[in-house]
């Protein structure tokens, strides 16, 4: 027969746990593993043998980098409980891993292949006719812009229903797009005309517009390297006299794709829509978006 609980000293309970005596003394500061008797005296903390396993839980939780409070949570709570607050813990830790994996995905080959442009590029100015586009838009972060060559693929296929491809595609991004936020960004294909079927496709009218641009060569195309281009149009347009017009966009060569082209080779142009300060005839909607920041953005910027 098995006698009661032995009790121990903080000491044996550390080596036993595997806990640190820091540790302990934290998590009797927080409720999580109080000692079953403190003396009075001399401070003595002494712990029941069956205390281990919540102090063993306690490990287990934190080598998955559980916060605290989230660990207190489990070891209040009843074994079911328990074990659902791990299952949806686990979920959300996937869930930002899977994140992260999709911008290690971009960072790892971009470190690679980019380089930063030694001087600043040139800005060039272009008048842009206005355009029916088929589009796509949709919320993403960084690590998931690949959603855009995907996007540009099925317009492309249903360009055929609008008298085929008219132009260049381009992408708009409507909003910052970084680890934290998620844009909005919008692929759009030129085609000669709307679906015969206004629902049959999403499309809409781009307005005609004059932008500023910088052609970028592959070596300058990845992150981060492109952040800095976005960063040179960016204090072009603080220029005197000048005004953003629109949400910048990517205007992609025609059968260039990014993921293969050499270094020299020109992927696109950054560019932004503007209006010089005083001069009629832009959109008042397009206005409206000139004190919105957007762009591809690093974490943070």
């Amino acid at each position: 027969m098995g006698g009661p609980a032995a009790e121990m000293t903080i000491g044996e309970f550390s080596r036993r746990s595997q806990l640190s005596l820091k540790a302990l003394r934290l998590y009797e500061r927080l409720g999580l593993l109080r000692p079953v008797a403190v003396d009075q005296r001399n401070g003595y903390r002494r712990y029941h043998e069956s205390q281990l396993y919540t102090a063993r839980l306690i490990v287990m939780l934190r080598l998955l980098d559980m916060p605290l409070p989230e660990v207190a949570k489990v070891v209040s709570a009843s074994r079911t409980e328990a074990a659902e607050i791990i299952d949806s813990y686990w979920a959300s830790a996937e869930s930002r891993f899977a994140a992260k994996r999709q911008v290690m995905d971009i960072l790892r080959p971009g470190v690679a292949a980019s380089e930063m442009p030694e001087r600043e590029l040139p800005v060039r100015e272009r008048d842009v006719a206005a355009q029916t586009v088929l589009t796509e838009q949709r919320h993403v972060y960084i690590g998931q812009l690949s959603w855009t060559r995907e996007a540009a693929a099925r317009l492309t296929a249903s360009a055929a229903r609008c008298g085929g491809v008219a132009g260049e595609r381009f992408v708009v991004f409507h909003g910052m797009v970084t680890a934290d936020s998620d844009g909005p960004v919008e692929v759009c294909v030129p085609v000669s005309h709307p679906p015969e079927d206004p629902a049959e496709l999403a499309w809409r009218v781009e307005p005609a517009h004059r932008e500023a641009f910088i052609s970028v060569t592959k070596a300058h195309f990845e992150v981060p390297a492109i952040f800095s281009i976005n960063d040179q149009l960016a204090r072009w347009l603080t220029a005197p006299g000048r005004r953003r017009a629109g949400a910048p966009r990517e205007v992609y060569r025609a059968g260039i794709e990014p993921l293969f082209a050499t270094a020299g080779q020109q992927i696109c142009d950054v560019a932004v829509p503007f209006a010089n300060c005083g001069q009629p005839g832009s959109r008042s909607d397009l206005l409206e978006q000139a004190d919105r920041p957007a762009g591809r953005r690093p974490a943070g910027g």
